[in-house]
């Protein structure tokens, strides 16, 4: 990292003009809070879901441009029975890659004052969407004890991408499923060819099960909880770095 933490507050503004910290989340939805808040020294990027369309728009992101260090933030689903709706977990190990967590940012991460706690752990790709409780607790299964973890489908790609490139990176998730839930309904049947979930093919899945409507109105609700959290978070962590 070229910024450091000075004792225990932000680091002072630099008159020197730094590269950007880059933000990148696999949903437009995820970025829409932070979008919407005044905010300097951060650009957005919207990935789509999955590592091959993560890895493909962050690579080619950082080919035409320069980032001082690249924060991914989400949606997961908890694999830890003490993770609800709307906690925030910040991973120090992303499973099954090289690269790491860069140190700076997670020591940064533990002096953020926000109106939440935040958590630490283990960061979990899947290629799928694990979309029922058996799926996560398979995952869970490989968690040892008192390890807190959740899925997504985009870290390993975050963490190769920049790994390959030498580039500071953390990642940050908030929990929209507990270990316990279900999803109201099946994603992966809504994605398209491009990998992404298709609002066209949700709609056709909610006219095959309209019982899912409340499911899915209260997943919604928690989606605005999560990202004004993640939001929170960025904000507050760009003032250290």
């Amino acid at each position: 990292m070229n910024a450091q933490l000075i004792g225990s507050a932000p680091t002072a503004m630099l008159n020197v003009k730094q590269p950007p910290i880059l933000v990148a989340a696999a949903l437009s939805y995820e970025l829409q809070k932070l979008d919407s808040i005044a905010h300097t020294g951060i650009v957005l990027l919207e990935t789509g879901e999955g590592v091959s369309n993560a890895e493909r728009q962050l690579d080619e992101w950082l080919a035409r441009n320069d980032a001082r260090a690249v924060v991914s933030i989400g949606f997961a689903g908890g694999l830890t029975a003490s993770l609800q709706p709307g906690d925030v977990v910040v991973a120090r190990e992303v499973r099954d890659c090289l690269a790491q967590p860069d140190p700076n940012l997670l020591t940064a991460s533990q002096h953020l004052a926000l109106d939440f706690p935040l958590r630490f752990g283990i960061a979990i790709t899947a290629q799928q969407i694990v979309w029922q409780a058996k799926g996560k607790s398979a995952l869970a299964d490989s968690l040892i004890d008192d390890e807190i973890g959740f899925v997504d489908m985009e870290s390993t790609a975050i963490a190769n991408v920049c790994g390959r490139r030498g580039l500071p990176f953390l990642i940050a998730r908030s929990i929209t499923d507990p270990l316990d839930e279900d999803l109201p309904i099946d994603f992966n049947l809504c994605r398209g060819n491009d990998g992404r979930v298709d609002s066209k093919l949700v709609m056709k899945a909610i006219l095959r099960k309209p019982s899912a409507v409340s499911g899915l109105l209260e997943l919604r609700k928690r989606s605005n909880l999560c990202a004004e959290r993640m939001a929170e978070f960025v904000v507050s962590l760009s003032e250290w770095v």
